[in-house]
């Protein structure tokens, strides 16, 4: 169980990625809550991923140093997360 924390912890690093990019492109993109936002807003749900993951990941590590196999399930949240958002922005954002 406290091997998943990795694995969300990916998740909040694959998430921040998307809004905080488009957000400082100046693109607009969807929010938080699935509505399309100004940019900095993306900016600010970015970096609070980003915040998130890191204090996650501080937080695991005062409890329980990682181990070798909770490595793998944080790259395995990150991608998932990547590839979420890949297939739904090629549907959702770029058909419009």
């Amino acid at each position: 169980m406290a091997s998943l924390w990795y694995l969300l912890i990916g998740m909040l690093l694959g998430n921040g990625m998307p809004h905080f990019l488009f957000g400082v492109a100046g693109k607009v993109f969807r929010s938080p809550f699935g509505q399309r936002s100004k940019p900095p807003v993306n900016v600010a749900w970015g970096t609070f991923n980003f915040v998130a993951a890191t204090a996650l990941a501080f937080w695991r590590w005062a409890r329980q140093p990682p181990r070798a196999s909770d490595l793998p399930l944080l790259v395995l949240g990150f991608w998932l997360t990547v590839l979420m958002f890949g297939l739904t922005l090629k549907t959702r954002f770029l058909s419009e």
